[in-house]
């Protein structure tokens, strides 16, 4: 089986809203680090993008060895990605990347006892991030490209229509799409696999992480 490259972002991003202060997520990166895992152990190249924070492969993965990329911000994950997604046979996204961050121009610590000063600071200094995943296609036409969404009280059916449109829009070859309220109720990490051809309904990290391999290795004709 041809060897192939893939990179895999996992974790999530620290955008500094001053000195001191950082606006984060709470994903840990474990979902990321099984899947590149699957790759790893199946004699695939993998390049695996994170911060420091996440959790990284099984350490008897490294000895088949891994290329990991340290990330922090935003603006650190679209640069490392530029670099990357070029050379991919597949690109998969499982970072939890921010909206939002900071303009840092004029970097100020607010008082932590004056609330109108903080909220004013973050009012005049906030901005969206770019969508870092709308240039992958762009950049490498031919790449394999997996998206993730993650929602919060939103139904099977509107969770489906979410992440089909951000398949259809960033031109993906497929979506895993779950919501915190769904995982909850069912104890696990619940998640809908929808491509372009199918949708699959998966639980369980570990299941997750085993179709999308396959689901990768099978879109590649391998």
């Amino acid at each position: 089986m041809p060897r192939l490259k893939i990179a895999v972002t996992s974790g999530g991003t620290r955008e500094y809203i001053d000195d001191v202060r950082v606006i984060t997520n709470i994903s840990t990166g474990k979902l990321g680090a099984m899947i590149a895992e699957k790759f790893i152990g199946n004699g695939h190249e993998v390049y695996y993008v994170a911060p420091r924070t996440a959790v990284a492969p099984d350490p008897d993965a490294s000895i088949m060895g891994y290329d990991r990329r340290i990330t922090t911000d935003t603006n650190s994950v679209l640069e490392t990605m530029k670099e990357l997604v070029p050379k991919m046979d597949v690109v998969i996204q499982c970072m939890a990347i921010s909206d939002f961050t900071f303009d840092r121009e004029k970097p100020v610590k607010a008082s932590s006892s004056d609330l109108e000063g903080f909220i004013e600071l973050m009012r005049q200094t906030i901005v969206k991030t770019p969508k870092v995943i709308s240039f992958y296609r762009e950049w490498n036409p031919r790449a394999v490209l997996v998206g993730f969404k993650f929602t919060v009280g939103k139904s099977s059916k509107e969770l489906t229509q979410i992440a089909t449109d951000l398949m259809e829009k960033n031109r993906l070859d497929m979506v895993l799409a779950n919501d915190k309220e769904q995982m909850k109720k069912k104890g696990t990490h619940a998640g809908i696999l929808i491509m372009k051809d199918w949708t699959e309904r998966l639980n369980g990290k570990e299941v997750i992480a085993k179709r999308i391999y396959e689901n990768v290795m099978r879109v590649k004709g391998m």
